[in-house]
């Protein structure tokens, strides 16, 4: 298996760790993009059913208020 099926894999390299050669069948840090994507429509499911004082203080601090961010995207 190569890293062109990583998340972090740009321009030849890994970009989420300081390696020169992708390890990813050992690598902790591998994903897919797909599974990438998956994680962050968890976590803005997640977003959305807190309290709407709450939900508009994450995604101010996090997400610089991009409200957009939380519509339903499949």
């Amino acid at each position: 298996m190569d890293g062109e099926n990583c998340f972090a894999y740009k321009n030849g390299k890994c970009n989420a760790l300081s390696v020169k050669k992708c390890d990813c069948e050992g690598c902790s840090f591998f994903k897919t993009r797909k599974q990438i994507q998956e994680g962050q429509w968890r976590v803005f499911r997640k977003i959305n059913s807190l309290d709407p004082a709450l939900k508009k203080n994450i995604m101010d601090l996090y997400y610089g208020g991009n409200m957009s961010l939380l519509e339903v995207r499949r």
